[in-house]
């Protein structure tokens, strides 16, 4: 982070601690070592940003409200993770936020660095699918991971954002959601995230991952109406109420490092009975496209490596690793 970054970072926390008090321009100017005409310029770059700030003669500037934003100066600060997230790319507009992930990949970018949207043009799912990412509801994330995982272990890694998001939107938030395997997550039935990882690898193992992350945040029902794959929804619909986007992203980036870190060091096999808990589809009869395929059965449980156990009519019983899946309604 570049030092003009630093100190407006430095005089929005002077404003914040100081909130609904006036904070002189001599004063900031002082405590930055920088000129009052450098102060003003800093004040109206977070006016910009959607800060409201008051600017009165003689008293100087005081901090009024906040804005729903993902920018640094709202995340960086308030960060509690230990590696995740420490280089930080927020952004208001791109095309998809992993293609600018890869971009950074390329040159060098460490493990864990974080790039959040406000709106992205073309974002995309699995299978290429479009993702709809309306500017400033949601949160349009990737993390680029760069653990160097053999071939057969790296797509596992899609687990670990859909669990921790469970959790937070569980623990925190009151929400009962669930996961729909492989790689989504539902409230009530209905859509709320996706996940898409993708992989550059060499012969054995990967370079690196990047994992994208759609959530639906404060969406309104006419932005979810469709037309969509799934039936969609957000936290606000399900809430009745918006909620800070901020919080959930803290919150989120605290749990995923957690539970990452647990699967890097023990494997996904010590995170499947906390996957199955939170399953949407085990024990249920779905139908499981793979390919021109497909398949009908009961969801029994998943491997240790995270494949679905589908039990057919027949008493046969499949392994499956991939696949689209959707729940048979009214079938026992």
């Amino acid at each position: 982070m570049g030092s003009t970054n630093n100190t407006r970072l430095q005089i929005l926390r002077i404003l914040k601690e100081n909130e609904g008090s006036f904070v002189s321009g001599a004063d900031l100017a002082k405590r930055q070592s920088i000129s009052r005409p450098g102060v003003w310029k800093h004040i109206n770059k977070l006016k910009e940003m959607g800060y409201q700030i008051q600017s009165q003669s003689k008293l100087g500037y005081r901090l009024e409200g906040v804005p729903d934003s993902l920018a640094v100066e709202e995340i960086v600060p308030n960060l509690k993770t230990e590696w995740l997230a420490h280089s930080y790319h927020h952004l208001a507009t791109v095309a998809s936020t992993n293609d600018y992930a890869l971009l950074l990949a390329t040159r060098a970018a460490p493990h864990g660095t974080l790039v959040v949207a406000e709106e992205q043009t073309k974002g995309r799912g699995r299978l290429n699918r479009e993702w709809v990412s309306y500017p400033s509801r949601g949160i349009y994330l990737s993390i680029l991971l760069r653990d160097h995982l053999p071939l057969h272990i790296a797509p596992q890694s899609t687990y670990i954002g859909s669990l921790a998001l469970v959790k937070v939107l569980r623990e925190e938030l009151g929400i009962t959601a669930s996961i729909k395997w492989p790689n989504d997550v539902l409230i009530n039935g209905r859509k709320t995230a996706g996940i898409l990882t993708e992989t550059q690898s060499d012969q054995d193992s990967t370079r690196f991952s990047i994992m994208g992350i759609g959530i639906n945040v404060n969406h309104s029902r006419e932005e979810m109406a469709g037309p969509f794959r799934y039936p969609a929804t957000s936290i606000a619909m399900e809430l009745g109420f918006a909620v800070k986007r901020q919080k959930v992203l803290l919150k989120f980036l605290c749990q995923f490092e957690q539970d990452y870190n647990r699967f890097i060091q023990k494997g996904l096999s010590d995170l499947i009975p906390e996957i199955e808990a939170h399953s949407e589809i085990l024990g249920k009869i779905i139908k499981v496209i793979c390919g021109d395929r497909e398949i009908i059965g009961r969801a029994q449980g998943l491997t240790p490596e995270g494949a679905l156990l589908l039990l057919g009519a027949d008493g046969s019983r499949e392994i499956i690793w991939a696949g689209d899946v959707t729940r048979i309604e009214g079938a026992v």
